[in-house]
């Protein structure tokens, strides 16, 4: 038998060199082909961008036809790479560079078929945006769920556009961009036809890990979602909710009963707001989304104060506006909330809720309260302020102005906020373990302190109409019949997003407080 003359270690040695160089090798050869594939999918996405834009611009072919044939087929090849590339590092990157080029892309108006009936879309990219943020934050361990997402975006958003253009006779409009009801129905059914075949099909990790309903409310989820999305909008939150929403639900069935439950009851909560007049079409599909988001994913711990604040404030507009009507002159909208009403009040707490399941945390719960606290504080300020005739002061200079003016305060306005404040902190005490008076103290300065934020920025940037016919000022588009005039302030920081930063301020002011 021939046996070696190398001592035991030195063969030893050198086989572990040699194992060391074909891992060498054999990384070196996969992160090439990861470019390779890099190099090849780039190719094709700017092959079919020249191809479907002459197509469009000859109109061989349909515009709505040739842009969804570069959306699915970009959106396929994305859901592909997220499966085969081994390294993530570079499929990151490649996201990353996409968004910044897609972004200027679309702000320098490169790609004409992209503009709909000349209204800018930034669905390409939001498209890449939402590629390369998923990428970072799920990682190559959720990478199934991630190409699932995408699955979803090529094809139920691709036939849903194009059977709605073609087909549907019935449109609905609820935040800009107008949609079908056929097509709606076309994306729902091809989102659950993916969500419970795909998985069984191809044996993946999360076949038989979430339930049928389950499934079906996300399918119901991403297609609202869907609706009332605008300028491309839906590239973004359709994958971004679809791969939260199953990362949620693996393995957690008690999480995937919640949310079914949730589903109804907000459903239920949505209508009934609507028939009251508490909503318009457009915020009872928002109220759908978030109230079905927050309790499906945190119970009545987080229900119960956004519903405190939510009901109680809605009764209160309409027993002002019967009280003192005069005052609705001044404000951009009406008592019944519309959909950004709804995401400027409670948007916060929806990615918060979200948030909490990747994050367990009593001080998000807290940053939740204050937020709630802060956007009560300063609508019970409005309301309870404008009940009756009162002296009205500017929160800047402290000289009297018209009441219903934006950053103006009055002492009973004031007594309103720290008692919307108030409610909210008692709407969460069953789930708060310290101290009451700490709780109560905290929550009720924080938000009032969002509350007196929200006036300042009303005094200073917020923009202010001034009607030509009247010469009022006022938050409106529209007074006496006739379109106002720009009078001060930012054009786009209207009421909504003052009222989002108010309620940002209050979570962040505990944040500080707290840490």
């Amino acid at each position: 038998m021939w046996k070696s003359k190398l001592p035991l270690s030195s063969t030893a040695n050198i086989l572990y060199s040699d194992l060391k160089f074909f891992q060498k090798y054999t990384n070196n050869l996969i992160e090439h082909s990861d470019y390779f594939y890099l190099t090849l999918f780039a190719a094709i996405i700017i092959s079919l961008i020249v191809i479907t834009e002459g197509l469009a611009k000859r109109e061989i072919v349909h515009k709505e036809i040739a842009r969804k044939m570069l959306h699915l087929s970009a959106v396929l090849l994305a859901a592909y790479a997220s499966i085969i590339f081994e390294n993530y590092s570079v499929l990151i990157a490649a996201a990353g560079a996409a968004t910044i080029l897609t972004f200027f892309a679309v702000f320098k108006k490169l790609i004409p078929s992209i503009h709909q009936d000349r209204s800018l879309s930034w669905g390409i990219f939001f498209f890449p945006l939402s590629y390369f943020l998923l990428l970072l934050l799920l990682g190559k361990e959720n990478k199934e769920i991630i190409a699932l997402s995408f699955l979803i975006l090529a094809f139920s958003d691709s036939f849903a556009a194009i059977i709605g253009t073609f087909i549907s006779k019935q449109y609905f409009n609820l935040t800009g961009d107008k949609k079908s009801l056929i097509g709606s129905l076309t994306f729902f059914s091809i989102t659950l036809i993916i969500l419970v075949v795909i998985p069984r099909e191809f044996n993946l990790l999360i076949n038989d890990k979430i339930s049928f309903t389950a499934l079906t409310s996300i399918a119901i989820v991403v297609t609202i979602f869907e609706a009332i999305s605008s300028k491309g909008f839906d590239n973004f939150i359709v994958p971004i909710i679809s791969s939260l929403l199953l990362l949620i639900f693996v393995d957690n069935q008690q999480i995937q009963n919640q949310f079914v439950i949730g589903m109804g009851l907000s459903a239920v909560v949505a209508v009934i707001s609507y028939k009251v007049k508490f909503l318009t079409v457009d915020g009872s599909a928002a109220t759908f989304l978030l109230a079905g988001l927050i309790f499906g994913l945190g119970g009545w711990m987080w229900s119960l104060p956004i519903l405190t604040f939510f009901i109680l404030s809605s009764v209160l507009s309409k027993v002002r506006k019967k009280v003192n009507e005069e005052v609705e002159l001044y404000f951009e909208k009406s008592s019944t909330r519309d959909y950004m009403q709804v995401v400027a009040n409670g948007g916060i707490g929806g990615i918060l809720v979200i948030v909490n399941q990747f994050i367990n945390s009593d001080l998000i719960y807290l940053i939740y309260l204050s937020s709630l606290a802060a956007v009560c504080a300063d609508t019970w300020a409005t309301e309870i302020g404008t009940l009756k005739q009162t002296t009205t002061y500017n929160i800047l200079n402290l000289k009297p102005v018209e009441q219903g003016i934006s950053g103006g305060i009055s002492l009973l306005g004031t007594s309103g906020a720290v008692l919307g404040a108030f409610v909210i902190s008692l709407s969460g005490i069953f789930w708060i373990e310290f101290s009451f008076i700490n709780y109560v103290l905290l929550i009720v300065f924080t938000g009032v302190a969002g509350s007196l934020f929200d006036s300042i920025l009303g005094a200073t940037i917020q923009a202010k109409n001034k009607c030509d016919v009247c010469n009022k000022i006022t938050e409106k588009k529209h007074h006496c019949g006739e379109q106002t005039s720009h009078y001060n302030g930012l054009h786009w920081l209207n009421n909504d997003i003052v009222n989002l930063l108010a309620g940002l301020s209050g979570g962040i002011l505990i944040l500080v407080l707290v840490w």
